[in-house]
């Protein structure tokens, strides 16, 4: 069953990123008010919560895994890699930011850092999935505040990185079903 979420949740990434922009895209981008005070919170949530901490966390999962010598800790790593490899993904989908910049839009590439760490980390500890949710919103409100990103750009993102990051945690024996992530918020299965 993990499997084909996760193959769905790959699915629908790619389909999110086929259109240039959804109608909700350009809704929420002409109706969202942008008073300064937010603008400048988005900003520093954007410094704070982005590219910068996906590598920071990347740095520190590869000096534990040296230190401690454990072979989790390396596969954590390579997991967040490829999560975090969505982002290259973006010169195939080529979609134009909602203002004018050098790099295309989606996926949005600091959800996909925040997302991955999360993720990784939930995979890792096996609780904290409020808290990485709670990250990922946060930040994907704050790239379309700045109108960085489309809607569909922080979406698509989660997307990708879920899905892409199931597909890897079970490859590498991270996990063998998605229950073992979020084990307090499923229900447990009933006997024959």
């Amino acid at each position: 069953m993990t499997r084909v979420l996760a193959v769905v949740l790959v699915i629908s990434w790619v389909l999110l990123g086929l259109p240039e922009a959804t109608w909700i895209d350009v809704w929420v981008q002409d109706g969202l008010p942008r008073p300064e005070w937010l603008r400048t919170t988005a900003f520093v949530v954007s410094l704070v919560l982005g590219p910068a901490l996906g590598w920071s966390f990347a740095a520190v999962l590869f000096g534990l895994a040296c230190w401690r010598r454990d072979p989790r800790l390396w596969k954590a790593l390579a997991l967040h890699g490829v999560c975090c490899a969505t982002v290259l993904l973006r010169w195939i989908f080529d979609r134009m930011r909602p203002i004018e910049y050098h790099l295309p839009s989606y996926p949005s590439g600091h959800t996909v850092a925040v997302a991955s760490t999360a993720f990784t980390l939930v995979v890792l500890l096996g609780r904290g999935v409020l808290w990485g949710a709670l990250a990922v919103l946060v930040v994907g409100f704050a790239r379309v505040v700045l109108e960085m990103h489309w809607v569909s750009d922080v979406v698509g993102a989660v997307l990708g990185v879920t899905g892409v990051g199931l597909l890897a945690a079970m490859a590498l024996g991270l996990v063998t079903s998605g229950r073992e992530l979020v084990p307090h918020l499923v229900r447990p299965r009933r006997g024959p």
